[in-house]
């Protein structure tokens, strides 16, 4: 069995099929980042076993580009929820920082790679994403804006359970659109596998045809 990982997979079909060997690609949705894009991850057989001419060989390939998906509504939401969405959404790259404001742990701007970016705009889950939050050192002191604690207490209660309502609404809608996404993404790649599958069957077919006529030919 050839060893044909970390290859190109155009690379490693031409010696997959020079040794007689039939393959399928089985993953080809998960993109690796130390890894180029179209390369062989993996394969099954393992390389060097002994195997049957006619087993197929199963491919694992690194998708062309990292998944995009749609950034979520994050501002005025608690950051630490925020961060929590994103990962669940597959974000691999997200960071989080504070300035001075009177709301205290709460979202009050998003970036991506450096840039502001509007919600529902899709984004690499690669992308570089930074939440800031509030810290909540300005304190406004107005006496006219100062409330009973104890009904304080029931405001921030009632708060905290719509902001946890509409992070679990949007968490769902937010997971729900990242695997359309990859759906997708997988179902475009596949279909571009296929279209060069049997480009290059139809090469081969040529090639041998060609081969016969010129035998054709030398016995005329």
């Amino acid at each position: 069995m050839p060893d044909v990982r970390n290859m190109p997979l155009e690379k490693a079909i031409d010696i997959l099929e020079d040794a007689g060997l039939r393959w399928e690609i089985s993953d080809s949705t998960t993109f690796y980042e130390n890894y180029k894009p179209g390369t062989v991850i993996d394969q099954d057989p393992k390389a060097k076993s002994y195997i049957k001419k006619i087993r197929i060989i199963y491919l694992s390939v690194n998708a062309m580009h990292a998944p995009i998906i749609p950034l979520p509504k994050l501002v005025e939401l608690p950051g630490r929820q925020g961060m929590a969405m994103l990962k669940a959404m597959g974000f691999k790259h997200v960071t989080m920082d504070s300035v001075a404001s009177e709301m205290s742990g709460l979202i009050l701007q998003v970036t991506v790679d450096g840039h502001n970016v509007a919600p529902g705009k899709p984004v690499s889950v690669n992308s570089q994403i930074k939440i800031t939050v509030g810290d909540g050192s300005i304190v406004d002191l107005n006496p006219e804006q100062i409330i009973d604690p104890e009904l304080m207490d029931s405001i921030d209660e009632l708060n905290y359970e719509e902001d946890q309502k509409r992070y679990e609404e949007e968490m769902k809608a937010a997971q729900a659109r990242a695997e359309q996404e990859r759906k997708n993404q997988a179902a475009e790649e596949k279909k571009d596998q296929n279209k060069d599958k049997d480009k290059k069957k139809d090469q081969d077919k040529k090639k041998d045809q060609d081969k016969k006529s010129d035998k054709d030919k030398k016995k005329n």
